[in-house]
C-alpha cells in the first residue's frame, strides 16, 4: 500500500515539476510539440460579394395609341388583344372630316418629324466623330434634345459615349417608325380620300383595346423584359449602375444574366419613422432567352457588388484573430498576419500574407507555440494500399531505429 502511494507520489510530483519547467520556460528551451488534427491547403478559387434579394419580370415600358375623335369617324380595330405586332402593322382605321384639316395636320406632323430624325442624325455623327483623350478629361456636348456631359477618365469616358450612342440610336429608329406611320396616312388619305389606316408604331403585344374608344385606344406592350425591384437603405449603398445581376426563375429555374440599368434615387415614400425602400431594374443581355417568360414571373436576383477573381482563399475557421498558423516544409508551425478581403460563404480572401499551396492548421489554436515542431494524426484513409509492394526492398529496421535515435 505504501509502495503504491509512492507511485502516485512520483507521478504526481513528475507532473508537476515538468509543469512548473514550462511555465517558467520564458526563453523556451524546453521543446514542445503542437498536435494539429485538421489542415489543409492554402488555395485560388473567384471570389464574390453580392446582394441577395428577390424581383419580379416587367416590360421595360408600354406604349400607347390614342385617337383624336375630332379627326374623324371611328370605323374598326385591325387587331385584337393578345396580337403580336410589329412596326408598319394596321391598328385600325378611321374616316376623315375634312380631307384638307386632315391633310394638312399629317404634313405638319411629317415636317417635325423629319426635323427630330435630322437632329439625332446630327448629334450621332458629331458624337461619333469625337474623340476621347487617353488622359483624364472634361468635356461637355450639347444638342437641341439632351446634354452629355463628361468629366472622367478615358475608359469611363468611352463607355459615357458608347451609351449614349446607344440611346440616341434607339430614338432615331422610333422617330422613323413615327414619320413613317405619318408618310402611309398621308398616303392612305390620298389613295381613298377619305379613310385612313394608322399604323403601330412599336413592336409587341396588344394588351388591351378600348371598345369604348376612350383613350389611349390601343395599348402595346414591349417584347423585352426586365427585372424589377427594391433596395434597402444599406443595400442603395453599395449598388452602382452596371452591376452584375443573375437573375433566377423561381417557376421554371431559368437563369439569366443582365446589369443594373435604373436605380432611384428617391424612396417611394419618405417617413421620418419608416423604412426607405429604393426600387431598381435590371437589363438583360442581348443572348438572354426571354420568349417563354411573361411579365409578373416572380424571381431571386444576386448582384454582385464586389469580385475578386484568382483569390487566394482560406477557411474561416484557420483565421485565428487575423492570423494563419502555417505548417512549414521543416516541420514546424509559424503564425502569420493576415489581411483579409471578401468574404464568401465559409471562405476568406487574403489579400496579404498567404499564397496557393501553403498549408495551414485548423480549429484547436490553443496549444500552438510560433517554431514548435507539430505533428499530426496518420490517415491511413489517405495510403494507396495497392502500392505498397513497391516498398519491399526497403530497410524498415534502419530507418526505424533511426527514427528512435532522431527522437
Amino acid at each position: 500500500m505504501n509502495r503504491r502511494k509512492l507511485i502516485w507520489t512520483l507521478v504526481i510530483l513528475f507532473i508537476a515539476v515538468n509543469s512548473l519547467l514550462v511555465y517558467l520556460d520564458e526563453e523556451e528551451k524546453v521543446a514542445r510539440l503542437s498536435y494539429i488534427e485538421e489542415w489543409s491547403e492554402i488555395v485560388e478559387m473567384d471570389m464574390f460579394e453580392t446582394i441577395d434579394t428577390s424581383g419580379v419580370l416587367a416590360t421595360t415600358n408600354e406604349k400607347r395609341v390614342y385617337f383624336d375623335e375630332d379627326r374623324g369617324s371611328f370605323l374598326e380595330f385591325l387587331i385584337d388583344e393578345g396580337t403580336q405586332v410589329d412596326v408598319g402593322d394596321g391598328l385600325f382605321t378611321y374616316k376623315v372630316e375634312d380631307y384638307y384639316e386632315t391633310r394638312s395636320f399629317l404634313e405638319s406632323e411629317r415636317s417635325k418629324l423629319t426635323g427630330e430624325v435630322s437632329a439625332i442624325e446630327q448629334a450621332i455623327d458629331s458624337i461619333s466623330f469625337y474623340q476621347i483623350p487617353e488622359t483624364d478629361l472634361n468635356a461637355e456636348y450639347e444638342d437641341e434634345n439632351s446634354n452629355l456631359d463628361i468629366t472622367s477618365k478615358s475608359v469611363t469616358a468611352n463607355y459615357m459615349k458608347e451609351q449614349y450612342l446607344a440611346e440616341k440610336e434607339k430614338e432615331l429608329d422610333q422617330k422613323n417608325a413615327q414619320l413613317q406611320n405619318i408618310q402611309a396616312q398621308l398616303s392612305d388619305l390620298e389613295s381613298t380620300g377619305d379613310t385612313i389606316t394608322v399604323e403601330s408604331s412599336y413592336q409587341g403585344q396588344v394588351t388591351k383595346i378600348s371598345k369604348s374608344l376612350s383613350n389611349p385606344v390601343v395599348t402595346i406592350r414591349d417584347m423585352q423584359l426586365q427585372a424589377e425591384g427594391e433596395f434597402t437603405e444599406a443595400e442603395r449603398m453599395e449598388a452602382e449602375r452596371e452591376m452584375p445581376v443573375e437573375v433566377s426563375i423561381r417557376e421554371n429555374g431559368t437563369l439569366l444574366k443582365g446589369n443594373l440599368n435604373e436605380i432611384n434615387d428617391s424612396p417611394k415614400t419618405v417617413n421620418v419613422h419608416g423604412t426607405s425602400i429604393y426600387s431598381f431594374d435590371v437589363s438583360f443581355s442581348e443572348d438572354a432567352e426571354t420568349e417563354q417568360l411573361l411579365p409578373g414571373f416572380h424571381a431571386d436576383l444576386a448582384i454582385t457588388t464586389n469580385k475578386s477573381l484568382g483569390a487566394t482563399a482560406v477557411l474561416e475557421k484557420q483565421l485565428f484573430n487575423q492570423n494563419l498558423w502555417k505548417m512549414t516544409t521543416e516541420g514546424t508551425i509559424h503564425k502569420q498576419k493576415a489581411e483579409t478581403g471578401i468574404h464568401m460563404n465559409d471562405a476568406v480572401e487574403v489579400t496579404k500574407g498567404a499564397k496557393p499551396g501553403e498549408w495551414v492548421a485548423e480549429e484547436d489554436h490553443s496549444q500552438f507555440r510560433e517554431a514548435a515542431t507539430f505533428i499530426t494524426p496518420l490517415k491511413l484513409g489517405n495510403i494507396n494500399w495497392k502500392r505498397l509492394g513497391k516498398y519491399d526492398n526497403v530497410n524498415w529496421e534502419k530507418y526505424f531505429v533511426v527514427g528512435l535515435l532522431s527522437r
